[in-house]
């Protein structure tokens, strides 16, 4: 496996409404508009990843809820359709992306050693999580970067500032944009 490093973090905001706002063509229902300041900074947040031309994106996401360990997406391919379980009527999505599966591999073997229970995601039928596919759309319409995604486990593991800073330091070197969605209630 190539080394690289981390280049950049993203807060990403992901209600599907903003998919819905810009009217891909993915998305079956149809919208007027909104949400400009959001898709506004989305579209600063695009410039500056396009500047930096990364390999790959690492999407955290907290709408692929595991209750036991975290799961990272190992399937080559993946596509199909995303529904908002909360809102269908404005967000039904296809899609359809590239999963670095030997980055993610590598990413769960390095959550294992750091005693996070971790199992690669090998189910060729899973369906991709809104939250995930809300971030991507809005971060790289283009779908032509790889992705490494990571579900949110629902028991808490805990870090302190300086271990989190720490943690950030020692991957530093590793190569690929993090491209983090956060729920924000």
């Amino acid at each position: 496996m190539k080394t690289g490093k981390i280049l950049a973090g993203y807060l990403a905001p992901h209600p599907p409404h903003l998919v819905y706002a810009e009217n891909p063509p993915q998305n079956k229902p149809r919208s007027q508009g909104g949400w400009e300041p959001l898709r506004r900074a989305y579209e600063r947040a695009r410039a500056t990843l396009d500047a930096l031309k990364p390999d790959v994106l690492l999407v955290h996401s907290p709408h692929w809820v595991t209750q036991v360990g975290h799961h990272f997406l190992g399937i080559p391919t993946l596509s199909g359709k995303s529904v908002d379980p909360i809102f269908p009527n404005i967000f039904r999505y296809d899609y359809k992306f590239d999963v670095d599966v030997e980055l993610a591999q590598a990413c769960c073997a390095e959550a294992r050693a750091a005693g996070l229970v971790s199992k690669m995601m090998t189910n060729p039928e899973f369906r991709v999580d809104y939250g995930t596919i809300t971030t991507l759309h809005m971060m790289r319409p283009q779908w032509d970067i790889p992705v490494v995604g990571i579900s949110a486990n629902n028991s808490p593991y805990y870090l302190d500032n300086e271990q989190d800073l720490d943690e950030i330091r020692r991957h530093s070197g590793q190569g690929h944009i993090t491209c983090h969605s956060k729920n924000r209630a």
